[in-house]
């Protein structure tokens, strides 16, 4: 499935599960696609729009409402992980 520029608005944070992508958007549905996370991060998605937070998670940084030493949570409520290089 091909993701349309529109739905990058929409998505809140992607999930690395081996060669797969999970994409969760804001509306709480979940899409798998067969490509990697380091590809979408590469070539899909708008690097402006997405930081990568840790080796299995990219979020789009709208969604973000805080972080601390140890996580993000975004505004839907999730807690992601933030790993220790990608602190500032």
């Amino acid at each position: 499935m091909k993701i349309q520029l529109s739905d990058s608005f929409t998505i809140t944070h992607l999930e690395a599960s081996t060669n797969y992508t999970i994409f969760h958007f804001m509306d709480g549905r979940k899409e798998i696609h067969a490509y990697t996370l380091k590809k979408y991060e590469n070539e899909f998605l708008p690097t402006q729009a997405f930081s990568r937070i840790h080796r299995r998670y990219l979020v789009n940084r709208q969604f973000i409402s805080s972080s601390n030493d140890s996580e993000v949570i975004l505004s839907c409520g999730k807690r992601l992980p933030l790993a220790r290089r990608r602190r500032v």
